[in-house]
């Protein structure tokens, strides 16, 4: 069954537009953007402060993960070229072996998809005892 599509909420009225990332990097080399973000940062309650480090971390944590993937699907695809070249140079005079080409791409593809969801399941985890009450 599939799940039911959740169109994100509009934004508020009030609420300044959106900074592209490419922006938001530019704005960061500006010496008085940093300050402001750090004099905000400074003025927060420890609680939520303590909240938003945790929430960066998880993130770190996330892209150490993704990129792990990343790294191990390329280096997949690549033995496995290498593999389905030397196969197709060594296979018969007319025997169709072409096939041998998509299975380094399928394995790639595999482990980009395992570790994505590993990183989901693990950061969902990580959340879900963040938010557990502490006695």
């Amino acid at each position: 069954m599939a799940k039911p599509r959740r169109d994100p909420p509009p934004p508020a009225a009030d609420a300044p537009p959106p900074i592209k990332p490419k922006e938001l990097a530019e704005q960061l080399n500006d010496p008085a953007f940093r300050e402001r973000i750090e004099q905000a940062i400074s003025a927060l309650p420890p609680e939520k402060a303590a909240e938003l480090v945790a929430l960066l971390e998880a993130s770190i944590r996330r892209r150490k993960v993704e990129l792990f993937g990343y790294i191990a699907a390329a280096v997949v695809l690549l033995i496995g070229m290498v593999i389905a070249v030397y196969t197709y140079g060594r296979a018969a005079h007319g025997q169709f072996i072409g096939w041998v080409f998509l299975a380094p791409l399928a394995a790639a593809g595999v482990i980009m998809i395992a570790v994505a969801r590993w990183a989901a399941k693990r950061e969902a985890a990580e959340r879900q005892q963040r938010s557990a009450p502490k006695d």
